[in-house]
């Protein structure tokens, strides 16, 4: 207890701004509402869904709504991909980014992403 007060003395005298030692996760939403969790890698940035996401695939009477973690695949070329919505290209402006696949297109409206591609994929 004695050491707690000590370094709650040091932050207060100090006035630093504390500095967190766990990374923050970066949650990018959906112009639909969805969340989707970042991360990036050599091959460009995947954003994965907190939680299950419903899309419709097929047509007519053969519509079925297909129901799971989504996870979208934004490639350093401008190339998308999604399991569910299929391939596509995905490009950036200052509005946000939108990812533009066969069965649909999704929205990031006022958000930022970061591609490991030096800004390219601009509109």
């Amino acid at each position: 207890m004695k050491n707690l007060f000590a370094v709650a003395a040091v932050i207060l005298t100090t006035n630093q701004p504390i500095i967190a030692l766990a990374q923050m996760e970066l949650i990018y939403v959906s112009s639909e509402g969805h969340q989707y969790r970042f991360s990036n890698n050599s091959d460009g940035a995947v954003l994965e869904s907190l939680y299950p996401v419903a899309r419709f695939t097929g047509t007519g009477a053969m519509t079925q709504v297909i129901t799971g973690i989504e996870t979208l695949y934004l490639g350093r070329d401008c190339d998308a991909f999604a399991k569910v919505l299929g391939s596509g290209t995905w490009s950036w402006a200052n509005g946000g980014f939108v990812v533009e696949l066969d069965a649909g297109r999704i929205g990031f409206p006022r958000q930022e992403i970061d591609a490991n591609n030096g800004l390219r994929c601009a509109m």
